[in-house]
């Protein structure tokens, strides 16, 4: 089924969207689940002393009411302000995917990171190898691990476990993940009820009741398996 994404379709996108269903998840006991921060570090020249992001001095009317600032004009004036500040944000590689966090009641363990695609396939360029290597050292230990992955052409979202990934890439030579395959073969997130954007959680407990945790059950049925090449000996 299509996701509308309602408020989120106009603001920050794929990843607003999950944060508002992690919230929804949170306040109906079935998860936890927080987004990471991007690790990083702030360069400053030589001789300067290090400072917070400083504001310049406020003028509010005094009515006698407590003085307020609203919102918007507070995120306003801190972006104005930091284009005109002198330090660098220098982020760092990630060890850890975007998402990760607990499910209820048992409190297994989940981690993801969240990709989206106008294409008809997931390239795998967009992976990045260390969070590959992250999630199927947690998969190996129980934890619910793959990308949250959304088709915005076709307004789907599919969740993709590590280790049909894993399968994929050493059974087939293509360097990408079709479309095709996340429909005949994964469940779509359906669109979810109230406050609820999308329910991916519902999809991934549909995947693991047909094929089990480990997957094992699922049949990719790749035509082109990949080969090793013959290897060339040296003459002379």
């Amino acid at each position: 089924m299509p996701i509308k994404r309602r408020g989120a379709d106009t603001g920050s996108g794929f990843q607003e969207a999950i944060n508002r269903t992690n919230e929804v998840y949170e306040r109906t006991g079935r998860a936890c689940i927080t987004r990471k921060a991007i690790p990083g570090k702030y360069l400053v020249d030589r001789g300067e002393s290090r400072r917070g992001l400083s504001l310049p001095s406020l003028s509010l009317p005094a009515n006698g009411a407590q003085p307020r600032l609203a919102s918007s004009d507070l995120s306003r004036m801190v972006k104005e302000h930091k284009l005109q500040d002198w330090r660098r944000f220098v982020p760092e590689s990630k060890g850890e995917p975007d998402y990760g966090g607990v499910l209820g009641p048992d409190g297994r363990a989940i981690f993801y990171d969240a990709k989206t695609t106008r294409r008809n396939a997931l390239d795998f360029d967009n992976l990045h190898a260390h969070q590959v290597i992250f999630l199927e050292r947690m998969a190996r230990l129980g934890a619910v691990a793959g990308f949250l992955v959304e088709f915005s052409s076709y307004r789907e979202i599919y969740f993709l476990p590590i280790q049909v990934l894993h399968r994929w890439r050493e059974e087939s030579t293509r360097k990408s993940l079709p479309y095709q395959f996340f429909a005949e073969h994964l469940v779509p997130a359906p669109a979810g009820k109230g406050l609820l954007i999308f329910d991916y959680l519902w999809a991934i407990e549909e995947q693991e009741r047909l094929y089990g945790r480990a997957f094992t059950g699922l049949q990719l049925n790749i035509a082109r398996a990949r080969t090793r090449a013959p290897r060339k000996l040296a003459i002379g």
